[in-house]
Order: C-alpha cells, then sequence, then structure tokens
C-alpha cells in the first residue's frame, strides 16, 4: 500500500466538491471535480470567504446568515453517492481549509496509527493526525485544483495563527481591545497580556500589562500602561495614514459589496435553477403513471405538490433576498458609501462599527505595536511597524497616579511657582498650564482651578507648612484646621469630613470667611485616630467604640493661638 501511496493510486472517500470516476492510469478511479456547477459554486465561496474574513467562525456565521448550504455525497447509506444540501458546521469547514486535494496535492499518512498509544481490543484508537508537510506521501498537482497551492498555504498559515496554541497575532475576536495580540512589550519582548478593572465598563478601564516573567519566573511586572490612552493614540495615526486614500476606499468598498452580492445571486440561481428541475421531473413522473394505478399515482401527486410548494417558498424567498440585497447598488447608496469613506474618524468611531471590524482594519495595516514605559513616568514610547516593513516612532502620555511620576514634574512645579508669584488666580493658572501643553496625573485631561487648588495644599502639607498663621488666632488650645490635620494623620481630607459628620471627631464650625472646620485633638486623640485609620477594614465596617468615640474638649482650657 505504501508503494502505491507513493504513486498517488490509494485513494478513499472523495471529499467534498470531488467524485470519484473511472480513470485509465490505473483502473481503481480517481478524484475529479464535481461536475455539478452549484457544488464548485460554493467550494469556491468557501476560501473566498475564508480569506476575506480570516477565521473559520467568521466563515461559518457568514455561512449561516446568508442561508449557504454545504454540498455532500454521503459515504453510506441508503443515499450513498447522491448530493445532499446540509447546513455548515465548524469541523466540515476545517476539514476543507485544511485538505491539500482542494489545491490539486495528493497525501497519504495523514491519519496514522501509533502502536504506542493503541489500546488492545479498541482497533480504531491509537490514530494519530499529520500536518500535509509531515504526510509520509505528499504529490502537488496530482488533482484538479480550486485554489493554487500559494493560497493553500497561506490559509494554513491562518488556521495556526487563529489557533489558542499558536502565536499572539491572531484573527479578530470578540472583546473592546483593538491591538489584541499585537502589543509587544519594548523591554523584554514578550506579549503583553490584556485586562480589565471593570467589567461593566470594559473598554474604558481596559490595560496592558507585561506579566509572562511574573507569571514563569516569579518576578515583579514588568510595565503596564493604560490600554484605552494607547489605542485612541494608534487609531489616530492610522485614520491619518488611510484618509489620502478615502476616494479609492470608498470605490473598493462599493466594488466589494456589489461582488459579494453578486455571488449570492448566483447561488440564489442555482438553487430556483435545481428547484425548478426536481419540481418537473415529479411532473414528468407523474404523468408517466397510468392514471389508474392510484397506488403509485397518489404517492407522485404528493411528491409533486410537495416540489410545487418547496419551489414557491424559495422563490419567495428569493424576491425577499433581492429587495433587501439587490446585485447593484443604488446611486444613494453609492453616496453613502462615499461619504463614510469621505469621513473616515465618523466611521471609525460609529456605534455601527464592531471591535471585531476595527481589529479586522488594525491588521491590515499594523504588524507590531511596540511600547516601552520610561522608568515609573508617563512617558512611553511608542514603535508603529507597519505592513510592508515601515517603521515610525513615537512618544505619548499615559495616566499615572501621583505628579512626581510626571517626566516634567519639576518644569510643571516651576511654572506653577512662576504664576503665583505674578499673582494669578487659581483659574488663571489652570488655563496658563492648560495652554502651554501641561497635563495632570491620573485620567483628567486638563486642569482646573480645584486641581490646581489640590497641588498646592498636598505641596503645602509634605513641606510641613501649615495654613495661613494669621488664621491660627481663631483655633482653641488643642485644635486644628481640619486640612491640616488630615496631612497630619496622612489621610485624604474627604474621609476626614467623614469623621466629622458621622461624630467620630469633635469639631466647630468657625466663622471665618466661608466658614472653616476647627478639629479637636490632642496628643491622645492623635493617637486615637491613627489607630482608627490603621484599624481592619471589614463589610460591613465595625470597630471597637473606643476608636469611634470622640474625647470631648474640657472646660479649662482657653483659646491660645496658633503658629
Amino acid at each position: 500500500m505504501w508503494n502505491k501511496a507513493e504513486r498517488g493510486e490509494v485513494i478513499n472517500h472523495a471529499p467534498i466538491g470531488y467524485v470519484r470516476s473511472p480513470s485509465a492510469r490505473n483502473g481503481a478511479g480517481d478524484f475529479v471535480i464535481d461536475p455539478d456547477e452549484q457544488v464548485q459554486s460554493v467550494v469556491r465561496l468557501v476560501f473566498v470567504q475564508f480569506a476575506k474574513r480570516g477565521s473559520v467562525s467568521s466563515l461559518l456565521k457568514w455561512l449561516v446568515d446568508n442561508d449557504v448550504k454545504m454540498p455532500v455525497r454521503p459515504h453510506f447509506g441508503p443515499n450513498r453517492g447522491e448530493l445532499e444540501w446540509r447546513r455548515p458546521n465548524r469541523v466540515t469547514l476545517l476539514n476543507m481549509l485544511h485538505h491539500p486535494i482542494y489545491a490539486g496535492a495528493y497525501r497519504w499518512g495523514h491519519r496514522e496509527t501509533d502502536p504506542r498509544k493503541k489500546i488492545p481490543g479498541r482497533p480504531t484508537t491509537g490514530r494519530t493526525f499529520n500536518a500535509h508537510d509531515e504526510c509520509r506521501v505528499l504529490i502537488r498537482d496530482r488533482f484538479a485544483a480550486y485554489i493554487p497551492w500559494a493560497e493553500f498555504e497561506q490559509n494554513q498559515q491562518k488556521l495556526q495563527e487563529n489557533s489558542t496554541m499558536g502565536k499572539m497575532l491572531s484573527a479578530p475576536r470578540h472583546g473592546p481591545s483593538t491591538l489584541s495580540g499585537l502589543i509587544v512589550c519594548g523591554r523584554c519582548g514578550y506579549h503583553m497580556l490584556i485586562g480589565y478593572a471593570n467589567a461593566d465598563q470594559p473598554s474604558k478601564t481596559l490595560r496592558y500589562s507585561c506579566q509572562r516573567k511574573a507569571i514563569d519566573y516569579g518576578e515583579t511586572r514588568c510595565q503596564s500602561l493604560s490600554g484605552a490612552v494607547l489605542e485612541k493614540f494608534v487609531a489616530e495615526r492610522l485614520l491619518q495614514a488611510i484618509s489620502p486614500a478615502s476616494l479609492e476606499l470608498s470605490l473598493a468598498a462599493a466594488e466589494d459589496v456589489e461582488q459579494e452580492r453578486r455571488q449570492l445571486d448566483e447561488q440564489w440561481q442555482q438553487r430556483l435553477e435545481r428547484s425548478r428541475f426536481e419540481t418537473e421531473q415529479a411532473r414528468r413522473q407523474y404523468s408517466a403513471v397510468d392514471p389508474d394505478h392510484r397506488l403509485v399515482a397518489r404517492e407522485l401527486e404528493r411528491r409533486w405538490d410537495e416540489a410545487l410548494r418547496a419551489d414557491e417558498q424559495l422563490q419567495s424567498e428569493y424576491v425577499r433576498f433581492s429587495r433587501a440585497s439587490p446585485k447593484h447598488l443604488s446611486d444613494a447608496e453609492h453616496q453613502q458609501i462615499q461619504s463614510l469613506a469621505e469621513d473616515i474618524p465618523a466611521l471609525w468611531h460609529a456605534a455601527s462599527t464592531t471591535p471585531e471590524d476595527r481589529q479586522a482594519i488594525v491588521r491590515l495595516l499594523l504588524e507590531q505595536v511596540t511600547v516601552t514605559v520610561e522608568g515609573d513616568t508617563d512617558r512611553v514610547e511608542v514603535e508603529l511597524r507597519w505592513a510592508g516593513g515601515f517603521v515610525s516612532r513615537h512618544s505619548l502620555a499615559r495616566p499615572v497616579q501621583t505628579y512626581k511620576q510626571l517626566a516634567n514634574y519639576d518644569e510643571l512645579v516651576a511654572r506653577i511657582d512662576s504664576l503665583c508669584a505674578e499673582r494669578k488666580s487659581l483659574t488663571q493658572v489652570a488655563e496658563t498650564l492648560n495652554a502651554e501643553g501641561f497635563h495632570p496625573p491620573k485620567r483628567s485631561e486638563k486642569f482646573t482651578k480645584g486641581i490646581v487648588c489640590n497641588l498646592l495644599r498636598e505641596r503645602r502639607a509634605k513641606a510641613g507648612h501649615r495654613t495661613d498663621p494669621e488664621l491660627g488666632r481663631h483655633l482653641q488650645s488643642s485644635e486644628w484646621w481640619l486640612a491640616d490635620l488630615a496631612a497630619e494623620l496622612s489621610m485624604p481630607i474627604a474621609t476626614l469630613h467623614r469623621w466629622r459628620r458621622v461624630g467620630w471627631v469633635t469639631a466647630r464650625k468657625v466663622p471665618i470667611g466661608a466658614g472653616r472646620w476647627a478639629i479637636y485633638a490632642d496628643a491622645k486623640e492623635i493617637e486615637r485616630m491613627r489607630q482608627l485609620r490603621s484599624a481592619t477594614r471589614t463589610w460591613p465596617p465595625i470597630y471597637p467604640p473606643e476608636l469611634t468615640t470622640p474625647k470631648p474638649p474640657t472646660k479649662t482650657e482657653t483659646t491660645q493661638q496658633r503658629c
């Protein structure tokens, strides 16, 4: 059998799109392309759509949505060899895409038996599956082909990349991440992982992080950055790259839509032709029977009626399809496609554009995105490797937690001090900083009066400066201004405000200006507050009464000034 296989003479069941016919070469038969035109059309359509959509899942969904059936000739059973139309499934499509016969090649040894894996008493065990280039025999140009060999090899590479065991660069998948599988860490070279801080808002809380060394070797996390900022930056560069070709894009999109509609209309015409043939065949069989032979006439009449009803239903479905998707685009549809192509940013951000569509566009233009965060700062170096080999390098600012992480922090502080020395208001300081290109940390896009005020307060607190000493004369003994006490305890002002509202501290409103809160806190009270601050948090929160009960000031304490 091996010798016959080396000559390409061992053939079994014909795959979809082929039939077995006698061959003068070896007398045992050979595989030829199925003579049915509709069968040929469907097989070619499968390969065309896979090349366009890039994954078996997208191909299967497209076939189901457009009601395209697969031509099957059963290998056993009462209808052996008869053409049947069945719904598509993943296994059938994978077998077709992996089989080299569609590129004209003969293979033998695809499913061999490994004696080490064979279980006694179970003859079908121990089978292994080999790729086309690992088979014992592979003969090119042995059969008539549906696709060229180069396209077959491209399909195998795409299937391998799409596999969960393959490369990170894969076909578009579900999820809001546009750059999924393309991000590479510039420090260690590993692909960066995707994470979402909030499942309800994945697009806003998307984050890319390099954790491969942490996972494999227990090291610290390499780097991470906000995914939303990076994807917005890359999307702007993509739109700039394709904007000059808007007219060509609109023409290509219109031609692509019309071509797809023509292919689907051709499928419908073939289905209608087959239905008419089956109806006419049923009519001829009924007409050929003796009318007096009712035992046969009744059955043939029933089959004719069923064929007529099926043909009528198919025609009505075709009418609905033609109304929804005519073969040629109307002037209004051409104008709509052209207007969308001219306004590419609006098309990119449109609600009708799915994340899978954006991923497909990105993969056509980009091969890899390498990001490198400079230390722990907000500065990120981005390297875009475009399709064709061109590499562009850019810089962007990522959101960070603290001002000290800003690469231009010293310059920012010096500028704020100079503006304050010029007696500028907080609003004017914020407007000047925004105009000069400064930005705050975290996710705030620009400075505001409140952000500048908080920054100045934090700087005074960290430098050991309290509130204006002139205001200290309004305080009594062992009293603190609320902001000063929060800085002393290294806690947020909002938390201390909450303690005041729930009665965990003794406070009074001082009637100066718009009103200020003074908190009583001697040495013992400050120690109690520190313990309350560091207490273990539970849910619901339960704290010992001695930590939440404030000490009232004594009546003997008199008003004193604080410096």
